[in-house]
């Protein structure tokens, strides 16, 4: 295994999307520019990672109270998961505004599917992460012992559209989190993706906090914030996961972007592979078949 890829979106679930989930899914293409083509079944994904010995994170959302879009995607991981196991680690998501089943759908999530984490995506879930009424969530999440992943900074999704889509994007400053890192001192936060206009806070946060790290995916490397490479060749090289947002941008290119900055072969392992052993506490991992 060359790398654990911590931000991945999986197919979409057949006969799942919604025209303005194709709508949102074509501008957001343009906005990363993407050129190839997106994989359309499990087995497409799975051969992308093979060939690159990586093994990935599949983050489904769970937005079924803004939306009105019955959530089906802790299953449709699952299921993937169970037929890539040595390609992939699923993720589950819940919406936190279902309170007292939400908690009942985290503890299925994890003992049921063999769920490994939780995605949020607060713009489009619409919600304050250290707002009390979620707390029950956390504390079910802390308890099972697996880490959340949640988007931070700005949001691709929306971008380019009128009004963004109707993405509001103060749900994704990071400090609404440093409450939540704060009060489950035992939960792990990853904070996905640089989180532009708030890299500062992020970075404070990912010091501050021994349970908060990020992801650097949703970027080009090329890209990166000066600010961010010189952290990550110091205060935060063990706070930093490698993650790629495939296939907003596709894992080949993102690797390839990559060789172009200089970073140290032994930070390199940590961001790439151990400290991702670490969140999601992996000793080992089977062979590829």
């Amino acid at each position: 295994m060359r790398a654990i890829d911590i931000h991945v979106h999986p197919p979409t679930e057949p006969g799942s999307q919604t025209e303005e989930e194709l709508r949102a899914q074509q501008a957001m293409s343009s906005y990363f520019r993407q050129t190839e083509e997106r994989p359309k079944t499990p087995a497409d994904l799975a051969e992308v990672f093979e060939r690159q010995d990586i093994v990935a994170c599949l983050l489904p959302v769970d937005s079924e109270t803004i939306t009105g879009k019955p959530y089906t995607g802790d299953a449709w991981v699952a299921s993937i998961m169970n037929e890539f196991p040595e390609r992939f680690i699923g993720f589950g998501s819940v919406d936190p505004h279902k309170g007292k089943s939400g908690v009942l759908q985290v503890e299925k999530a994890v003992k049921d599917l063999g769920l490994r984490g939780f995605k949020f995506f607060p713009n489009g879930q619409e919600f304050f992460a250290n707002d009390k009424e979620y707390y029950p969530i956390w504390e079910k999440i802390q308890e099972l012992g697996v880490p959340v992943i949640t988007h931070s900074g700005h949001a691709g999704v929306g971008s380019g559209r009128p009004g963004g889509g109707g993405i509001k994007l103060r749900y994704s400053n990071p400090m609404w989190w440093d409450d939540v890192a704060a009060d489950f001192p035992e939960l792990n936060i990853i904070l996905a993706h640089p989180a532009w206009p708030w890299l500062e806070e992020q970075i404070s946060m990912l010091v501050h906090k021994s349970n908060v790290y990020m992801d650097i995916s949703g970027w080009s490397p090329r890209y990166f914030p000066e600010a961010l490479v010189r952290e990550m060749h110091t205060r935060i090289q063990n706070k930093v996961l490698y993650g790629s947002d495939h296939p907003a941008i596709h894992v080949d290119r993102w690797w390839a972007d990559w060789e172009e900055i200089a970073v140290n072969e032994s930070i390199t392992q940590k961001i790439f592979l151990d400290n991702a052993k670490r969140v999601l506490g992996i000793d080992d991992w089977p062979e590829s078949k």
